[in-house]
């Protein structure tokens, strides 16, 4: 079942990158805004549990080509590892941040010793795992790594404005997803320490990304933040 899984994950990652139309790039301003977004929901979430990243050992699981896993670094974590399934993003990611230590590999079995990390975080990946058990097994291994230190989780609530894009194209449908609401993370990783709602809907930065002022008033509206920032003191 674990095989299947993340042979079904690979596959429709492959869509998605391959995709034209993606409205996941740097001259969309709606990406831009909802990326920034992202990066100041986290840091006011450690900020506010006193974690701080001054030389901590991170690893981000699901690192991608490692954007996050680097602005985390430049904001003063110090050595940086992150894992990746997609063979693609970890040497674009090592060619762009040649600072970080990437690797190709599955999260259900993180190469790493236990309570290796002051911080391992995951910026939408378990909600890219549609089998519970697969989900449960890599949110475990989170915590292993993790002992006395601290696990970070975004990702998206069960929250059907979370789905509207202007762009609505087939890259963005086959990258399906299961919501991360508080009882799915309590049973991934138990009592958060700190759980709340953050960033407006992609499609809503979308349609605001030229207009920053609406966006930010918009923001302030609880229902219709889409993710959940949540945070864990591990042992």
């Amino acid at each position: 079942m674990t095989e299947n899984e993340l042979d079904r994950i690979r596959s429709a990652y492959r869509t998605r990158d391959t995709a034209s139309a993606s409205p996941y790039r740097w001259d969309n301003p709606g990406y831009v805004v909802y990326m920034q977004s992202v990066e100041r929901a986290v840091l006011r979430t450690l900020a506010g549990a006193g974690v701080s990243l001054n030389g901590a050992r991170v690893l981000d699981v699901g690192c991608g080509s490692g954007y996050f896993l680097h602005r985390l670094q430049e904001y003063g974590a110090g050595e940086c590892h992150g894992i990746d399934l997609m063979e693609n993003r970890v040497e674009e990611g090592r060619a762009r941040y040649p600072t970080l230590d990437l690797v190709v590999g599955s999260a259900t079995e993180l190469p790493y010793a236990d309570a290796e990390f002051d911080l391992v975080t995951q910026f939408t990946c378990l909600s890219s795992i549609l089998d519970d058990e697969v989900r449960l097994a890599v949110a475990r291994e989170m915590l292993r790594i993790a002992a006395g230190g601290w696990v970070l989780s975004f990702d998206m609530r069960g929250l059907w404005l979370r789905r509207l894009s202007r762009h609505g194209s087939k890259a963005c449908d086959s990258t399906q997803t299961v919501a991360l609401d508080r009882p799915e993370l309590i049973r991934l990783f138990g009592e958060p320490t700190v759980l709340r709602r953050e960033t407006l809907t992609f499609g809503l930065a979308e349609l605001t990304g030229r207009h920053p002022t609406i966006g930010m008033t918009l923001g302030t509206l609880p229902f219709l933040r889409s993710h959940l920032v949540g945070l864990w003191r591990v042992g």
